[in-house]
């Protein structure tokens, strides 16, 4: 990065993804009138049903992909802190000396 390491209170690409991943099941279950149909059927059981049955399993998935991509950028975050304390704690000490 061109500006050095990003600053833990900004949105990251990771933080982002999760973000989607949180959010795309909610968007689809509730958007009820675009699966609210009995045809096509899968296993004798309509559409309606087996479409929110599907997104049961995907949800999972996302959000272990949620999970993942949150402690992938703490981990970051973290890193970035420890590497930018020691710059900040020994300023400090000089100014509060002087």
């Amino acid at each position: 990065m061109a500006g050095g390491p990003t600053p833990p209170g900004m949105i990251t690409p990771l933080r982002l993804f999760a973000t989607l991943c949180i959010l795309a099941p909610t968007i689809a279950v509730i958007a009820v009138p675009t699966y609210n149909s009995a045809t096509p059927t899968l296993g004798g059981f309509p559409f309606f049903y087996w479409y929110q049955l599907i997104w049961v399993v995907i949800t999972g998935i996302l959000m272990v992909a949620a999970y993942w991509a949150m402690k992938i950028d703490a981990r970051r975050r973290k890193q970035i802190r420890a590497t930018a304390e020691p710059a900040g704690d020994g300023a400090g000490d000089g100014e509060a000396g002087a």
